[in-house]
């Protein structure tokens, strides 16, 4: 057998493998200062400008962050930042703009969103490391480790973004920042770091089952960032993606061919070197398709030799490995789905930074200018949400307290309603009128009783008469100029020759009858009203009385034989109302109880205390307003003996509602049997109702009233039109008798009396 030619070892930086960095991102300036004096001053209760030097200070650390990005300026704007979002909201009011790292020309995305600016600054971190990781030569075991931490970090930030703050962020995350992107970012970070681990295994001359098992996983790494990379990443990373998936299995299988040569397993060893040739195929296929990724810079050339190069060590083997299987060894060769899979050696994971997982940069680096966190006398902003969820369940206990309040007033209402209390009692009790009936006699005698009515009618009668009146005068002008202009036609016979009155009258005799048709419509509506009148006049006539004269003529039930044990019943009714009504009075004051105690409230100083038990004083500790639940349930407790006070009145209301239904049970048989009851109650029900009808005809008739007053303008306008143009036709005949010419010979005349019609006309329509 002939000795297989073995992979060239990388001599320089620039035979080693691409990898890719991801790249920072861009932003704008900001100004903190202005944002966070004004926030405080609106929201905290104190004088922001006594925070304006920190503000100042967080100003510079975010700038010399963005002009000169390193580790050290990163990590000390962002340890101030997550500082500054312990004591803040999200939104503060100011916006913060930055571009995306795969699309800096598309336009800012912009939040006023304080996670959206720590994921930004975290996100520039990572891209950061995997810059640090490109950037060692890995021509030594130290620098190859190095490179491997790198990218390890990197991927431990860019999880950290998707695990901690993108869920908290509250807005729609942008593109760099969704979880199918730092998805992908977490896998290329991992691949290239396991690339590292197989490039050291190399180096090291490591067995071949050892280096093959790093490579398929290294392989993975990058079918996983093909699985999950989006649209945004650039197409020559996702062809880059593609060969390096492709050249890390054909150097697994090629190595596990080996590892097959000296177990004896050479049809094995056949199958493997044949999976191989076709993975490093592909990946040659696409970088002869995809050359530009060299001039572009995203793969050396050193790299597309070693590919090459690959490609005649297994094509050489291959050959080799053929030869000696059909002289010799004979054995079967699989195909390749029938290969075991190669065992993977996941060697590398994501590692968040240490200045992540404790954010005191200050503290682990004593060269830094701030050595204290910025703000660090503000109330904790957990603290904030923390009295927030403890005036959400006050609100909650109080709410709770007033329905039940409001629940129990609401039952008794509804019963008394239903059983029509007290006016069910009162109508038999000869004693007094029902409040109802009260209010509507004093509402009715208010009005001017059924004499206004009278009075309202009567003028009604005026007006329509005044109205018709006007009507009529205009015709009768009309009728009169007509029957003379008939008679001076028969006297001049073809000497008068103007018009006749019917060809010009047309207009004000269509007018007209439309006017005669509306009256006569309103005294349509007049006859309803005075029939209400006539209908209802007693009841309402009755309403108008005293008091006095209205019990007197309601049907007397002592008469009945059924009335003491009625009058009874009466007066247990009415302690059961009383005792219900003072009851309700009850369940208002234990509901403005717990209001009052809700509103002088305030659990400041008690989580003041306890935020310091739990921090310790230390201001880089997370705080959770769930920590603070002892101190709720030591606060509602106050609201207890509200809650028992309410609990003896559940019990009070119960016993009282059905009391009230047994006693009203027994009254609404005595009563329904009693003939003089059900005559007084209908009597009742009667001048109720009457009251009713009193509003509804005084409306008709305020409303007729206001309607002959206006039409009485427009028919006197119709009336003035008819008498305007008969005093003109009169005017002309005198002018044609005495001239002796037609009216052919002299146009002013008619053209006058013709023009004065049409105007009055308009005038009297628009009036209408």
């Amino acid at each position: 057998m002939s000795k297989s030619p073995t992979l060239p070892q990388p001599q320089s930086a620039a035979d080693m493998p691409a990898l890719l960095a991801i790249p920072r991102r861009s932003t704008f300036p900001i100004q903190w200062t202005p944002a966070l004096v004004k926030y405080i001053n609106s929201a905290y209760d104190e004088d922001g400008n006594l925070y304006s030097a920190d503000a100042q200070a967080l100003d510079n650390l975010r700038q010399q962050a963005i002009t000169s990005p390193s580790l050290e300026t990163l990590f000390t704007y962002y340890s101030q930042l997550t500082f500054v979002c312990s004591r803040f909201p999200l939104n503060i009011g100011l916006e913060f703009a930055w571009l995306t790292a795969f699309q800096p020309t598309q336009p800012p995305v912009v939040h006023p969103n304080l996670f959206f600016e720590k994921s930004c600054i975290l996100f520039s971190i990572g891209a950061v490391y995997s810059q640090l990781g490109c950037t060692e030569q890995r021509l030594s075991s130290d620098s190859i480790r190095k490179a491997c931490s790198y990218f390890q970090q990197a991927a431990g930030c860019f999880k950290y973004i998707q695990r901690e703050i993108v869920p908290d962020m509250r807005v729609v995350p942008m593109c760099d920042v969704s979880p199918a992107v730092l998805g992908t970012l977490i896998h290329l970070m991992l691949a290239q770091a396991q690339e590292c681990v197989w490039q050291k295994a190399v180096m090291e001359h490591l067995k071949h089952g050892t280096i093959a098992r790093l490579a398929i996983k290294v392989a993975d790494f990058y079918e996983s960032v093909l699985r999950e990379m989006p649209s945004c990443i650039p197409e020559d990373w996702q062809t880059y993606t593609r060969i390096k998936a492709s050249y890390f299995v054909a150097v697994a299988q090629y190595h596990k061919a080996n590892e097959c040569i000296s177990q004896g397993r050479y049809g094995e060893e056949i199958g493997r070197l044949r999976v191989a040739e076709k993975a490093n195929r592909c990946a040659l296929d696409l970088i002869i398709s995809s050359f530009q990724l060299i001039q572009h810079g995203v793969m050396h050339a050193g790299f597309v030799n070693e590919v090459r190069q690959l490609e005649e060590v297994i094509e050489h083997d291959l050959i080799r490995a053929e030869k000696d299987n059909d002289i010799v060894y004979v054995e079967t060769v699989p195909e390749e789905a029938q290969l075991s899979p190669i065992l993977r050696s996941d060697m590398v994971k994501p590692i968040i930074p240490p200045d992540l997982l404790e954010p005191a940069y200050w503290k682990k680096h004593p060269e830094v200018e701030i050595r204290r966190p910025l703000f660090q006398a503000l109330v904790p902003f957990a603290v904030h949400q923390a009295a927030s969820m403890y005036k959400d369940k006050k609100d909650q206990a109080v709410a709770e307290i007033t329905a039940s309040c409001a629940k129990l007033s609401e039952e008794a209402t509804q019963l008394m309603e239903e059983f029509n209390l007290p006016f069910s009692m009162d109508v038999m009790d000869v004693t007094i009128l029902p409040v109802n009936l009260m209010s509507c006699a004093e509402e009715v005698q208010h009005e001017g009783g059924i004499q206004s009515l009278k009075d309202m009618l009567e003028k009604i009668q005026e007006l329509s008469k005044k109205n018709v009146d006007f009507i009529e005068e205009g015709f009768n002008v009309l009728e009169d100029e007509n029957e003379q202009d008939e008679i001076l036609q028969r006297q001049y016979g073809s000497l008068w020759a103007r018009p006749s009155s019917k060809s010009l009258t047309g207009p004000l005799l269509s007018q007209g009858a439309r006017f005669h048709d509306t009256i006569q419509a309103a005294q349509k509506a007049d006859r309803i009203v005075r029939a209400k009148v006539t209908n209802w006049g007693k009841a309402i006539e009755l309403l108008s009385r005293p008091v006095s004269e209205i019990k007197a003529n309601l049907p007397f039930t002592k008469d009945d034989p059924h009335y003491p044990q009625l009058e009874v019943l009466v007066n247990q009714l009415r302690d059961a109302v009383e005792k219900i009504q003072t009851a309700k009075h009850e369940h208002n004051k234990i509901s403005q109880d717990a209001e009052t105690l809700s509103a002088s409230d305030d659990i400041s100083e008690p989580l003041l205390v306890k935020a310091d038990a739990l921090t310790g004083g230390s201001p880089i500790i997370k705080m959770e307003p769930e920590q603070f639940g002892d101190v709720f349930e030591a606060q509602l407790a106050k609201y207890a003996p509200l809650n028992t006070k309410l609990q003896m009145c559940v019990k009070d209301h119960a016993e009282n509602l059905t009391h009230l239904r047994d006693l009203y049970e027994q009254f609404s048989l005595v009563a329904q049997g009693s003939h003089l009851a059900v005559k007084r109650e209908k009597t009742v029900k009667n001048l109720e109702q009457a009251f009713l009808k009193f509003k509804e005809i005084r409306t008709n008739l305020v409303e007729g009233i206001k309607f002959y007053s206006q039409y009485t303008d427009t028919l006197s306008k119709f009336r003035d039109s008819c008498t305007d143009y008969a005093f003109a036709r009169r005017m002309e005949a005198s002018e044609l008798a005495r001239s002796g010419a037609s009216p052919a010979d002299s146009l002013f005349p008619f053209s006058r009396c013709s023009l004065l019609i049409q105007g009055r006309t308009k005038e009297t329509v628009k009036m209408t």
